[in-house]
């Protein structure tokens, strides 16, 4: 245990100075706000605005000229797992065939065949 000096516990003693090789070096303080002369103030640079562009119109595509049918965004359907799991198995089976296997496609078919009977009711 270090033996405490006399001096540590005497309220009139003067501070001790510590040794370091960072005495030299300024204090560590918060910064602070750039000093700004209120007489004459300093404006901001101009920058230059570039010119806006006319942006063309996007042409749409009418469905009848190309036969093609505009697929929609994905929407969150639920089906069952044995669903899911027949409708993979049958895309296998496709692609195996030398098809697309495109589980989209059959789920659109079956969609529109659906559809189809229900409106024919």
């Amino acid at each position: 245990m270090k033996q405490p000096r006399t001096s540590d516990f005497d309220p009139n003693a003067r501070e001790r100075t510590l040794k370091s090789s960072m005495e030299d070096l300024p204090s560590i303080e918060k910064p602070g706000l750039p000093s700004a002369d209120y007489a004459n103030p300093i404006s901001p640079p101009v920058l230059p605005v570039p010119p806006v562009l006319p942006v063309p119109p996007v042409r749409g595509v009418p469905s009848a000229i190309t036969g093609r049918r505009k697929i929609k965004s994905r929407h969150p359907y639920d089906i069952y797992e044995d669903q899911a799991e027949e409708l993979k198995q049958l895309a296998i089976e496709d692609r195996m065939r030398g098809g697309a296997g495109s589980m989209s496609a059959m789920v659109r078919e079956a969609i529109d065949d659906y559809i189809a009977k229900i409106r024919a009711v």
